[in-house]
């Protein structure tokens, strides 16, 4: 099957997010689906290290596993962009590609007034409002979540929320980035009384965020049979 093929329907996301596991706070292993609210595709979180902690055989995970796999930074017509590597060496690979306008492709889309020299594909998912328009490749930049001295089960620092809601209508600028001098990127919402070598577990509630303006979560556990439409990838 194809990405066009394989692009995540919108009823196999609503079966995810009204899943009975979702309401409890569920501990979550390797092979977990995750979904970015930007993304065309879903993906999976691998677990880079064993730390010794199983369930079902499946290694936990904890709120420090969103480590992003290796990517490439190039200049596209003018545009720092970046591109994802061959291997799959991080917790996250890709999201498929990025509904988001604060995508660096379309900054370079609105430079050339096309977009048919750019990787892309057409946006097949007619409730999306980017149906029938050109999106670009997912190169995931996660946003520090939280201070080094913050709980990591808290969601935001104050500075972190004013720069996320700033994202929402601004494209990222050194500033902005300034402002989060000091803070460090890991899941939010771990577990607050179970600790894998001194680090949360990873939660169904537990979510990062994209300097795109992605919110990233799970749709599986792990350790529930994943959808079929997911092993046609």
């Amino acid at each position: 099957m194809g990405i066009i093929d394989t692009v995540l329907d919108k009823g196999t996301l609503g079966e995810l997010l009204s899943s009975p596991w979702r309401s409890e706070d569920t501990y979550v292993t390797a092979g977990a689906y995750m979904y970015c609210t930007f993304g065309t595709h879903e993906d999976v979180l691998n677990k880079l290290e064993p730390n010794g902690v199983y369930i079902n055989g499946s290694p936990m995970l904890t709120v420090d596993d969103c480590v992003t796999s290796t990517s490439e930074p190039r200049v596209m017509h003018g545009v720092p962009c970046t591109k994802m590597g061959e291997n799959i060496d991080g917790n996250l690979y890709s999201f498929g590609y990025c509904r988001s306008e604060l995508h660096p492709m379309k900054t370079a889309e609105q430079l050339l007034g096309d977009y048919a020299a750019l990787p892309h594909i057409i946006d097949p998912d007619p409730l999306e409002p980017t149906f029938g328009k050109a999106v670009f490749p997912c190169a995931p930049d996660l946003m520090p979540t939280a201070s080094a001295s913050a709980p990591a089960q808290a969601p935001f620092t104050a500075q972190a929320t004013a720069q996320l809601n700033a994202l929402v209508s601004l494209p990222m600028s050194n500033s902005l980035l300034d402002a989060l001098t000091g803070a460090t990127t890991k899941w939010t919402n771990g577990s607050s009384n179970v600790s894998i070598q001194g680090v949360p577990a990873l939660t169904s509630k537990s979510c990062l965020y994209c300097k795109c303006g992605g919110k990233i979560s799970l749709l599986t556990n792990g350790m529930d049979p994943a959808p079929p439409q997911f092993s046609a990838r």
